[in-house]
């Protein structure tokens, strides 16, 4: 059940990321489009070795390291 929530809330970010994109592409002036932010945030080899770690936390924890289930 939780597992599921937690889903459903990621997912939701996922939408709200791709509403916000889509207006960001069309009035660039309010809101930064994501590939120019990302250009900008890229400049550094730290912030590049953070994302990369984080991408590496989430794919271990959501695709790699199920949690267990305990029987109740």
């Amino acid at each position: 059940m939780i597992y599921a929530a937690v889903v459903a809330g990621y997912l939701c970010i996922v939408l709200a990321m791709g509403i916000i994109e889509f207006y960001a592409v069309k009035r660039p002036n309010s809101i930064a489009p994501m590939g120019d932010m990302l250009e900008h945030v890229m400049r550094s080899r730290t912030v590049r070795v953070g994302i990369i770690a984080a991408w590496w936390w989430f794919g271990w924890h959501f695709l790699f390291a199920p949690t267990v289930q305990a029987a109740l």
